[in-house]
């Protein structure tokens, strides 16, 4: 794929830089080198590299939240857990098709986390920088290991 211009209807000039494709390698390269170096003692356990990528964009933040009000009886804090509780139990559908779903309780209800989509048509280069920058960040952080030395383990 190459890169991709919005222009101008009316003048041709260009108006924004489509996404890089080596970037977007090198952040997928990047997360498959975290999933094989990705400790075990770790509080996270990825199940494969999607589930990891989705993950990471979660803490990152780059995600959708949805917010599921709690029934009224739900002001008792036991209740509230155990309607988070269900809430989580019924989640599995959503994280086949998210990769990963995170679940806060919040004021009157649950709100129920997923990645939000980092593909070319919706996430342009610019918007596209900081999100690398965070994952890459987390990952560092978990593995110590800083990304381009990851990466260049993957190249050996």
């Amino acid at each position: 794929m190459s890169h991709r211009f919005d222009s101008c209807p009316e003048c041709g000039a260009v108006l924004t830089k489509g996404r890089s494709l080596p970037d977007h390698r090198r952040f997928f390269g990047l997360v498959t080198k975290a999933f094989e170096q990705w400790p075990e003692h770790s509080d996270f356990r990825p199940r494969d590299v999607e589930h990891l990528r989705a993950y990471l964009l979660v803490k990152a933040g780059h995600t959708d939240i949805a917010h599921i009000p709690a029934p009224p009886e739900c002001e008792n804090p036991a209740i509230m857990v155990l309607f988070k509780l269900a809430v989580e139990a019924t989640g599995q559908a959503l994280e086949r098709k998210a990769g990963y779903v995170d679940y806060r309780v919040s004021s009157g209800g649950v709100e129920v986390i997923t990645p939000r989509s980092i593909d070319f048509r919706t996430v342009g280069q610019k918007q596209f920088s900081p999100i690398r920058e965070a994952v890459e960040a987390l990952i560092e952080d978990v593995i110590g290991v800083k990304a381009e030395q990851l990466l260049r383990a993957r190249a050996a």
